[in-house]
C-alpha cells in the first residue's frame, strides 16, 4: 500500500450519501434550521431533506448576486420571523446554516447573533457552516457542527452518575457489553443525543459525570464541554481488533474507577471470535474492500480483517486521520499489496479496477468497484466493542451469502445533506 494521498479536483459519486451537516444538526431536539444559500445549494438540500424525512424542520433563504454583493445579514432576522410564523409549534433552537459563500464575504456573526437574541429572546441561535472548502482545515464541518450542538448545553449544579457518548452519530446498541461494563464501574445510563426527544432531555446531558468520545470528530466538542461545563472526557474510538477492544475497556476502567475490578469479558470475546470464524467460512477468499464511509478507522479495520485471515484487497479513503496512522503504517510495511483508492480523486470517475466479485464494507467503495456484495454501514453505526465486532462479522457473512441490489441501496441513502 502506498499511503501517498493526492489533493486534486474532487469527484463525488452518487453513493456519497448518508449523514451531512444538516442531518447531524437535526439531532438537536425541538430545533429547526434556516439555510442561507444560493438556489443551487438549496435545491440539493431540499430534495435530500424531503427524502430523509425532515423537510418540515428545514427552511431556506435564497440569496442572489445582488444580496451577495451588498451583504445579506439584514435579511436573516426577517426570514427567521417568517419561518416562526409558518411553523405549527415554536422551536427551542434555530440553527442558521451559511454556505461556502460566507467564507469569502465574511458575515459578522457576532453582530447577527446579537440582533437575533434581542429580537427573539426565548430562542437559542447558533451559526453553522455548510462549507466543504474547509474539509482539510483544523475545523472541518463535521467538527464544527458538533461544537455548535453541544455549546447549547447550559451549566447545571445537578450531577448524576450517567455518562455521555459523543462524536458518534448513533447511540451504542443496547445489546452492547459497554452498558454492563459502565454499570459495573458505578456509572448510570449511557446517554446519546439521538435518544433525547425533548430539549429538556438533551439538557440533562450536562449533568453527566463524563463524556466518552467514540469518534474523533467529537474531541473538540468534548474539550469545549470540559472547559465550560467541567465534564472530563475519554477518547475511546471504535475498534474491531480484539487487543484494542480489551485495551479500551482497561482505559475506561482506569478513567472511571481506577481501583475497580477489571470487567470479565471473556464470554463476549469468545462469542466475537466465533463470529469471526463463521464470517471467514462464508466470505472465503473473496476480495474485501474497506470503505472510510463505513467506519471511522478504515485502515484499522483493514488491518484487523487481515489479521483474522480475510483477503482485504482495497481500502477506499480520501485521507488518513491521525488516530488511524499506525494502522496505515502497518499496512504499508506488512501488506503493500493492499490497494489505496481515494474516492474523491478526479481519476475515480474512470471506474478503473472494478471488482464485481468483491465484498465491500461501505456503499461508496462498493459503487466505485461495482461490488456485488455489500455491508451497509455508515460511520460505524451503533457498533462498539465485542458486540460491534460480532455484528459486523454477521453482516459480512450475510453479505457474502446474498448479492446486493446496489442501485436500490444507493437510492435509499438519499442525497447527503
Amino acid at each position: 500500500m502506498n499511503g501517498a494521498f493526492e489533493d486534486t479536483l474532487h469527484y463525488t459519486s452518487p453513493a456519497h450519501g448518508g449523514w451531512g451537516m444538516v442531518r447531524i444538526g437535526m439531532l438537536v431536539p425541538e430545533s429547526v434550521q434556516l439555510f442561507v444559500c444560493p438556489f443551487a445549494c438549496g435545491r440539493h438540500g431540499a430534495i435530500g431533506a424531503m427524502r430523509q424525512g425532515f423537510k418540515d424542520r428545514l427552511a431556506y433563504l435564497y440569496v442572489d448576486q445582488n444580496d451577495i454583493v451588498r451583504g445579506y445579514d439584514d435579511l436573516i432576522p426577517g426570514a427567521v420571523e417568517e419561518l416562526l410564523d409558518a411553523l405549527p409549534r415554536r422551536p427551542r433552537v434555530v440553527l442558521i446554516f451559511l454556505s461556502c459563500l460566507d467564507d469569502l464575504i465574511g458575515t459578522d456573526r457576532e453582530a447577527l447573533l446579537e440582533v437575533l437574541h434581542g429580537r427573539f429572546p426565548d430562542l437559542r441561535f447558533r451559526i453553522c457552516h455548510m462549507n466543504p472548502i474547509s474539509l482539510d482545515s483544523k475545523s472541518p464541518p463535521p467538527v464544527t457542527i458538533r461544537r455548535r450542538i453541544y455549546s447549547l448545553l447550559e451549566p447545571s449544579e445537578t450531577k448524576e452518575t450517567s455518562v455521555n457518548s459523543i462524536g458518534n452519530l448513533e447511540a451504542v446498541a443496547p445489546e452492547c457489553e459497554l452498558h454492563r461494563v459502565l454499570e459495573g464501574l458505578g456509572a448510570g445510563e449511557l446517554r446519546h443525543i439521538s435518544r433525547c426527544r425533548t430539549f429538556e432531555e438533551f439538557q440533562r446531558m450536562v449533568s453527566s459525570r463524563a463524556n466518552l468520545v467514540l469518534a474523533p470528530t467529537g474531541v473538540q466538542a468534548a474539550k469545549d464541554m470540559e472547559r465550560a461545563l467541567g465534564i472530563p472526557f475519554l477518547l475511546l474510538p471504535v475498534s474491531y481488533r480484539i487487543g484494542e477492544i480489551e485495551a479500551g475497556y482497561r482505559q475506561l476502567r482506569d478513567f472511571l474507577d481506577p481501583s475497580g475490578a477489571e470487567p470479565d469479558l471473556s464470554a463476549e470475546r469468545a462469542a466475537a471470535l466465533v463470529a469471526v470464524e463463521a464470517a471467514l467460512r462464508a466470505v472465503g477468499d473473496r476480495p474485501v474492500i474497506v470503505d472510510a464511509s463505513a467506519v471511522t478507522r478504515p485502515f484499522g479495520l483493514a488491518r484487523a480483517l487481515l489479521e483474522y485471515g480475510f483477503s482485504v484487497r482495497r481500502v477506499v479513503a480520501q485521507k488518513c486521520i491521525p488516530i488511524d496512522r499506525k494502522s496505515l503504517d502497518w499496512l504499508e510495511e506488512n501488506r503493500p499489496d493492499v490497494e489505496l483508492v481515494q474516492p474523491q480523486h478526479h481519476r475515480a470517475v474512470r471506474f478503473e479496477g472494478r471488482l464485481a466479485e468483491a465484498l465491500a464494507i461501505g456503499v461508496d467503495g462498493a459503487y466505485l468497484a461495482g461490488a456485488g456484495h455489500v455491508v451497509d454501514l455508515f460511520a460505524d453505526g451503533a457498533l462498539f466493542g465485542f458486540h460491534g465486532l460480532r455484528v459486523l462479522m454477521g453482516r459480512m457473512r450475510a453479505a457474502a451469502e446474498a448479492e446486493t441490489d446496489l442501485e436500490r441501496l444507493i437510492e435509499s441513502y438519499g442525497l447527503v445533506v
